[in-house]
């Protein structure tokens, strides 16, 4: 019977502790990694794409990465920096054929500090579009973490050269 009193115990106060909310309970990480701002600049020489991000929320992001999209029949990417804290960034392998078009730019950021003056620019510079003068010379981010996102809409941007 003491086995059983103790096992009933055991019960009473497990079950009390989760209905106050103090027992088995798990932190949630949430951040809030956004586009704070993205601007496209095209000249003769080339096209410039900048984009600035930060994270909002009151936690820390890990393995962030920003995706960089940019002008349909980017021939060539000079350079993809990141300032502002650690990341690399890397050209994706080209696209189509015969001669191929470096149309996305992957920086892997990794720990990104929360605070809304925590900030990180990615620049990306690339030659210019062999495309029709038609099309609008465009630049778009996208910013994603394996933390949660408590808002997912300011995680992308798009940016048009005048």
């Amino acid at each position: 019977m003491n086995t059983m009193n103790s096992l009933l115990r055991v019960v009473v106060l497990l079950g009390m502790a989760l209905l106050s909310g103090t027992a088995l309970a798990q932190a949630v990480s949430s951040a809030d990694v956004n586009i704070v701002s993205i601007e496209a600049q095209s000249t003769k020489k080339g096209f410039l794409c900048t984009v600035v991000i930060n994270n909002q929320n009151d936690d820390d992001a890990y393995d962030t990465r920003v995706l960089v999209l940019l002008p349909l029949q980017t021939p060539k990417v000079r350079s993809a920096t990141v300032t502002g804290g650690s990341g690399k960034c890397k050209p994706h392998a080209p696209f189509g054929t015969p001669t191929g078009f470096v149309e996305v730019v992957q920086c892997d950021l990794g720990h990104l500090p929360q605070g809304p003056t925590v900030r990180r620019t990615v620049t990306v510079t690339a030659d210019p579009s062999t495309a029709d003068p038609v099309y609008k010379r465009t630049c778009s981010a996208l910013i994603y973490s394996p933390v949660g996102d408590i808002d997912k809409t300011n995680n992308y941007a798009a940016a048009t050269a005048p």
